[in-house]
């Protein structure tokens, strides 16, 4: 363990995150392309009943279903030219024709750039013709498509659309056909789930005000029944170290290694914040200062996070519930004290 201290491995330094009340219970992994290095194992997966996390358990991946489903889909289905990120909503969503954001190019839904504005829901909606509705009726473009980076959850819900437009199937299909299956990622799958007996719990602050067990915790993601596009994955430490040493390898499992290379590249030069395709690149102290620019990865709001350094082929897959006591924990230090480690070699 090259600058070891002798008390830093992987469970330790979970386990100070325990300590400090960061989260209730963590599950992190991290590795190469020739497999896992280490992963750790601390804490509850459901406070209220005591249950303990194991490495096993399942967990809401809530924004982690951006790159790891919707758009290694939509850049799978590109590959197969079924589509082509120069396609503007309106080919793959006609009930959006006559829409301004008809025009909106599925390449700036992928990078946020859109115009689109950060969050949109009521609680009235309750089923995806619901939400989907709703979202049409309400004016959800605030800026030029092109001329700003705006983090949007409804990027997605409209690539999401756009995708089961496109191919007549489900994203939950689509997910099975080019992610889980080729990934080898046996246990992930859209939400609710039916079986909760291993599920790291979260909690519903804002609108439902209770323990969450196998739903989705995003509200747009629970009315669309995990069908959202912008969260909905649930999953496991082991499963997304699997697609992570997919990435890696950049071998065609589950995209050509040209898409792979070019997805390390800032898609949208001209905005104020470099964006890869569906994931952040690492600048500045995000995830850490030692990872390398190209560096692809993205967070999920129930305390998920996972991280891929093609040039220094390495990936940090970290899985807590954090959530379940609220946002303001301290989790946002930890990661990139976490990540400043792993990229440091301190758990090779």
């Amino acid at each position: 363990m090259r600058g070891s201290t002798g008390d830093d491995s992987l469970e330790t330094v979970l386990a100070r995150g325990l300590e400090e009340g960061v989260y209730p219970g963590s599950v992190a992994a991290v590795g190469t392309t020739d497999g896992i290095d280490a992963v750790g194992v601390v804490g509850e997966r459901d406070p209220e009943r005591g249950a303990a996390m194991t490495r096993e358990t399942i967990f809401d991946g809530a924004s982690l279903t951006k790159p790891v489903v919707t758009a290694t889909t939509a850049l799978s289905l590109v590959e197969s030219g079924v589509i082509t990120l120069s396609d503007e909503l309106r080919r793959h969503v006609p009930s959006l024709d006559g829409y301004r954001r008809g025009d909106v190019r599925l390449l700036e839904l992928l990078t946020h750039s859109s115009g689109f504005q950060p969050y949109s829901f009521a609680e009235s909606w309750e089923s995806p013709s619901d939400v989907l509705a709703g979202l049409r009726d309400r004016s959800i473009l605030e800026a030029e498509p092109g001329s700003r980076n705006e983090y949007s959850c409804l990027n997605f819900v409209h690539l999401a659309e756009a995708l089961r437009g496109a191919t007549d199937r489900s994203l939950g299909e689509l997910a099975e056909r080019h992610v889980f299956g080729p990934a080898g990622m046996e246990t992930s799958r859209l939400g609710p789930l039916e079986d909760v007996s291993n599920v790291a719990a979260t909690y519903d602050h804002e609108y439902r005000d209770r323990i969450l067990r196998g739903e989705v915790h995003d509200p747009l993601g629970w009315a669309m029944n995990g069908q959202s596009g912008n969260a909905g994955l649930f999953t496991t430490v082991d499963d997304l170290a699997a697609f992570a040493r997919a990435y890696l390898a950049a071998d065609g499992t589950l995209l050509s290694p040209a898409t792979v290379e070019r997805l390390q590249d800032d898609w949208v030069p001209d905005l104020d914040t470099r964006h890869s395709l569906g994931w952040r690149l690492a600048d500045g102290t995000y995830p850490a200062p030692n990872w390398s620019r190209v560096g692809l990865g993205h967070t999920g709001y129930t305390g998920t996070s996972l991280w891929l350094d093609h040039a220094r082929d390495r990936f940090a897959v970290l899985l807590t519930n954090q959530v379940y006591d609220g946002k303001d924990t301290g989790l946002i230090r930890f990661r990139e004290r976490f990540h400043a480690m792993v990229a440091a070699g301190r758990f090779d």
